[in-house]
């Protein structure tokens, strides 16, 4: 599956490559599928994503007892339940609510057995926009490049964070910005406002 991937994305970037002209705001799209190709190669290398971290997780604490990481995603699951309940019950902002605290507390967990998760999540954010802003190079792409703009916001903000003590702050913005680029198609496209809403959405959804 990594060969194929591999494959696709050399062959997309010589495509996209052959031509150095400024490309017209119309062809956005595509530069936005070989940018989004790029930051899922990186992730595939990595494997710092939010459900890779997850299932990590999952596998390490079927043969490790450690009572820290299984207390916080004993948490999780009921703050989950809770928000399973609030939305049954119509409260929306209520169930989104418990719903990013369930996420939180699995990073807690995450970050228990991983100490390093977000020094390593945040090096893979960095990898994946230097490798998106050197296939750019001079190419007109102002949507993509304003949402490089945010994701690059969004990594201060988590090495600020880091700083501060707070962990799993750090790691969830740094997930953030990796849920961004995967979806860098569809937020091109559909030209979505809330790109920090829209992947929270989808990373909180991520089953444990």
């Amino acid at each position: 599956m990594r060969r194929i991937l591999t494959t696709a994305l050399a062959a997309t970037l010589l495509l996209a490559g052959c031509s150095q002209e400024p490309t017209a705001a119309g062809d956005e799209l595509a530069l936005a599928q070989s940018a989004q190709l790029i930051a899922q190669d990186v992730a595939t290398t990595s494997r710092a994503t939010h459900e890779g971290w997850i299932h990590r997780l999952l596998d390490t604490l079927r043969t490790t007892d450690d009572p820290e990481a299984l207390a916080f995603l004993e948490q999780a699951r009921a703050y989950r339940d809770s928000a399973r309940t609030a939305w049954e019950a119509g409260d929306a902002a209520a169930a989104r609510a418990y719903a990013r605290l369930a996420f939180r507390a699995v990073l807690s967990a995450v970050i228990e057995i991983y100490p390093n998760a977000p020094e390593r999540t945040g090096l893979a954010v960095d990898q994946a926009i230097v490798r998106i802003e050197q296939f750019l190079g001079g190419r007109d792409a102002p949507r993509i490049r304003a949402i490089l703009g945010h994701v690059k916001a969004l990594r201060a903000s988590a090495d600020a964070a880091f700083s501060a003590g707070d962990k799993v702050t750090a790691l969830a913005l740094n997930l953030r910005g990796i849920e961004i680029l995967h979806r860098l198609v569809e937020h091109v496209r559909d030209a979505h406002r809330d790109h920090d809403d829209v992947a929270d959405t989808e990373m909180e959804g991520v089953g444990y």
